[in-house]
């Protein structure tokens, strides 16, 4: 009976937990179905052949072949990558065998709406953009920096295709442009019966510090609480980085987070939490954040995050506002926080299955 129930929770662990691929996705491979906000405009939605509804997966896109751009608004590199990739889209729809076939997606991780349209008509953006705001593609693509461009071979109703990648700026529009139009010419089987290369780059963020140091921070700050009477490292299925102790006679976790960067010339993020059994943050702990020029947060700077997640409860959605929540010029760093925080609740759920918590989650 006991296993049936461990499998049990194993199965819901993988259902409900993120989709983090360790690598990023490449030739051969099929595109993830993650569901996506359709677009604003009417316009952008009748160029992608979107049938009606408030979500799309690439599945639904009319165009045989796709490019889907994984970009931030706010990464410089993603910022100078607007007009290559304006004047490929010309290119494509200037071309009676490329237009209606050809089409060009962005997908932007953590951007609201609002910062969307404002990239959007700042740089003149040609093709539609839409909001991964909870980094859902961004985690199912394997992470990473951004800009990364993925081409998509597509048959109607079928899952697209993997046929090439790119990492960083890409420049030469015409030599793009010659391989998307040869992609158009090859069966989805040409790309879909390659071998996948499972060496392909690791995308997993080292942790900042070795486990024993890492350990021993953390039990640190759980002393800030009182005298520390247990103190352990838990084995979880979904292998997140969680310790518990015993702090008198109040049970208390901290999870340990290295995220990647969003844009190319950013570094990674990395922090813990406290918290208790009711999934309330009572501390926040900067291990290595950054702000514009890759600057380290200042005390007071991440006394201010600090401020503003202490108190929230991890069961609770943690929607990540970059005028409210944002650290001044760390807005992408901000926004990592935060997602990491709305995926609390999945935590919560483990740790509350594993009779880690005595009480039920708020």
């Amino acid at each position: 009976m006991l296993n049936k129930i461990v499998l049990l929770f194993l199965l819901l662990v993988a259902l409900h937990s993120p989709v983090i691929a360790a690598r990023r996705i490449d030739m051969g491979e099929r595109f993830p179905e993650i569901a996506l906000t359709q677009p604003l405009q009417a316009q952008e939605r009748s160029y992608l052949g979107l049938p009606s509804g408030e979500t799309f997966t690439l599945s639904q896109i009319d165009g045989e072949v796709v490019l889907v751009e994984i970009l931030n608004v706010l990464c410089p590199h993603c910022q100078k990558q607007t007009l290559p990739y304006n004047n490929l889209f010309q290119m494509i729809e200037d071309d009676p065998q490329t237009r209606g076939k050809i089409l060009m997606l962005g997908v932007a991780v953590g951007n609201s709406d609002l910062q969307i349209e404002d990239f959007i008509d700042i740089y003149d953006v040609d093709f539609p953009i839409v909001s991964d705001r909870s980094f859902k593609m961004h985690m199912a693509v394997g992470g990473g920096p951004t800009p990364f461009s993925i081409y998509l071979r597509r048959d109607p109703g079928h899952p697209p295709v993997v046929a090439g990648t790119h990492l960083g700026e890409d420049k030469d529009m015409a030599d793009l442009f010659s391989y998307l139009k040869e992609t158009l010419l090859l069966p989805v089987s040409e790309f879909a019966g390659l071998p996948v290369d499972e060496s392909s780059e690791d995308t997993t963020v080292e942790a900042f510090l070795p486990p024993e140091l890492m350990a021993e921070r953390i039990k640190k700050s759980f002393a800030e609480f009182g005298l520390v009477t247990k103190f352990e490292a838990l084995e979880l299925p979904s292998h997140r980085k969680v310790h518990q102790a015993l702090v008198g006679e109040r049970p208390l976790f901290a999870e340990v987070l290295a995220r990647s960067a969003i844009c190319d010339v950013c570094h990674n993020v990395h922090f813990y939490y406290l918290f208790d059994e009711q999934g309330k943050i009572v501390a926040f702990e900067a291990l290595h954040l950054t702000r514009y020029g890759n600057i380290e947060w200042t005390q007071e700077e991440t006394a201010q995050m600090h401020k503003r997640v202490v108190g929230g409860y991890l069961t609770t959605p943690w929607n990540f506002d970059p005028q409210v929540d944002a650290v001044s010029r760390a807005t992408m760093t901000s926004a990592i926080i935060f997602n990491s925080f709305d995926q609390g609740a999945i935590l919560m759920k483990e740790l509350e299955q594993l009779e880690y918590l005595k009480k039920k989650a708020k």
